[in-house]
């Protein structure tokens, strides 16, 4: 459960932002809500607070990134994989997807998934000003209830991995994995593997993603777009031929 302190701490944090502005136009909140919601998986790229009509009723608007923005910065050794997302946002985008899914009409007013260089979450929360504990405080809690069940959900589904007994022999950082499955050159610190290994690390990050997904989602919340679409890309997925490590960058470098 997210604690009173945490959800005042936000309403503190929104009220401090509005008093700033003057309660004009849409209040940039992005700083703040950076520092509080993102982490390994996720980054809030845009946070805007708006107030609308005469009892001041309260929105929130998200913007957040996956760790393929996260890593953006990074090396590259291909320009990315077709298809609709990338093996490096799965500890993202499956509990967040599952979320959206889940969350309409619980503080989650609107949500969406923007595609472009990189998958991004669209989440629109609304805090409503006749609930008797105000609108900001109604719109912080499901916004800190809302992050806490994505980090929760994240955490459950890596765990899974991590002690799924096909793998669970294996020292492997599975966030570095998958960065490399996406194109992105591994740390010098990450051992190589070889093809049959990633191939099989890979379904196993599938089949740990579908046990998440059934245990969390019911019967008609699996069937939605949203779920049979990501569901099939996971179905899809396999390891790239080749991925390419920073300490192969630092040899050809060497001997160039």
């Amino acid at each position: 459960m997210v604690s009173l302190k945490m959800i005042t701490q936000l309403e503190d944090q929104l009220m401090s932002a509005y008093r700033e502005a003057k309660g004009r136009g849409m209040i940039d909140v992005t700083l703040p809500l950076q520092v509080m919601f993102s982490n390994t998986d996720r980054t809030i790229l845009k946070a805007r607070l708006r107030f609308h009509g005469v009892e001041k009723d309260a929105s929130l608007i998200l913007i957040v990134g996956l760790r393929s923005d996260i890593l953006s910065p990074f090396q590259r050794f291909e320009s990315g994989r077709q298809g609709r997302f990338a093996p490096c946002d799965i500890p993202g985008i499956v509990p967040g997807l599952a979320l959206m899914v889940t969350s309409i009409n619980s503080g989650l007013a609107l949500s969406a998934i923007a595609k472009d260089d990189a998958t991004r979450f669209v989440l629109v929360f609304e805090g409503l000003a006749e609930r008797k504990e105000g609108s900001l405080r109604a719109l912080s809690a499901a916004v800190r209830n809302y992050m806490k069940r994505w980090s929760d959900w994240t955490e459950v589904l890596m765990t899974t991995i991590r002690r799924d007994p096909a793998v669970r022999g294996w020292d492997l950082d599975w966030r570095e994995l998958l960065a490399g499955e996406s194109g992105f050159v591994t740390m010098n610190w990450f051992k190589p593997m070889t093809y049959a290994e990633r191939e099989m690390a890979l379904h196993r990050v599938v089949v740990s993603s579908r046990a998440l997904l059934a245990s969390v989602l019911s019967s008609s919340q699996l069937k939605d777009p949203m779920i049979t679409g990501l569901t099939e890309w996971l179905d899809k997925l396999e390891a790239l031929p080749e991925v390419i490590s920073g300490v192969q960058v630092s040899e050809e470098e060497v001997e160039i």
